[in-house]
């Protein structure tokens, strides 16, 4: 017992980055509902997406030692994201990853094969949350996916309860404070796989990624931009994808997959699009 009561709480000091981000971001929500300015949507809706990728670090590598600590993560970040943190295991870890651009993968990009950059953008993520919604209740019905299905009714239990409560008590700031960030948050989150992944040699084991290895968004954004890195080792925390890239991938990674910043990721996904699609 005593062993178990001197083990620290998170697995990694760097986790203290992640909840302080959620904790600004749990503040900037609260005022918002209370009426704060407007414009504090914008931080918000950044510190969203943060909060979108720790859930999907989360998912890959638990943040805590203890598993209530965890399942209390869960319904935070549920009330953070506006969906269930247990939604994306199967399909993110098991689809995407296991069976990356496969038919299989419901991010796979060519469901905006050969369409133009604009299309493509416009379209893909109300397609791939199609696809998600076409495939999740299979996914879960295996009976070893038993408690990941139970831990999202619960989750999403806990989260209409907030939206109602929330609605009950002052729907208008409720409307101003929560659905912009988090679809603003979602879009993200499905989004980026376009500049990620579409482009590049799905059946290439270092050139299947774009990259993005500034610090800026990769601090904000918890080392998100190490792509290849990651789908190499995806349980490896997410503090120390850059130097396990550094060490490991950026040698084999074609420089052109290399972007300093997320815009410039972006950029090139566009300029490729363009390029490819006239």
């Amino acid at each position: 017992m005593s062993t178990v009561l001197s083990q620290p709480l998170l697995r990694q000091r760097a986790d203290y980055r992640t909840l302080g981000l959620l904790t600004t971001l749990t503040a900037i929500f609260v005022w918002l509902f209370m009426g704060g300015a407007q414009w504090l949507l914008i931080p918000c809706t950044v510190l969203a997406i943060t909060a979108t990728l720790a859930k999907h670090n989360h998912s890959h590598t638990p943040t805590f030692t203890r598993r209530w600590a965890n399942r209390l993560f869960d319904y935070w970040l549920t009330l953070l994201t506006g969906s269930s943190a247990t939604s994306i295991r199967v399909a993110h870890r098991v689809r995407h990853h296991g069976r990356n651009q496969s038919p299989d993968d419901l991010v796979r990009v060519s469901l905006v094969a050969h369409r133009s950059a604009w299309r493509a953008l416009l379209t893909y993520v109300p397609l791939v949350v199609w696809e998600s919604w076409r495939f999740q209740a299979a996914d879960l019905k295996d009976k070893r996916r038993l408690s990941l299905r139970r831990a999202l009714q619960m989750e999403r239990v806990v989260l209409w309860a907030f939206i109602s409560t929330g609605l009950m008590v002052d729907w208008r700031h409720f409307l101003i404070a929560f659905p912009i960030p988090w679809l603003g948050a979602q879009w993200f989150l499905v989004a980026v796989n376009l500049p990620q992944h579409d482009g590049c040699d799905a059946a290439s084991r270092w050139g299947h990624s774009r990259n993005v290895i500034g610090r800026a968004s990769n601090w904000l954004f918890l080392n998100n931009g190490f792509h290849t890195a990651h789908h190499e080792r995806p349980t490896l925390h997410w503090s120390l994808l850059p130097d396990w890239y550094r060490q490991h991938v950026a040698a084999q990674v074609p420089k052109e997959l290399e972007c300093q910043t997320l815009a410039g990721m972006w950029l090139a996904w566009w300029k490729a699009r363009i390029t490819h699609t006239g």
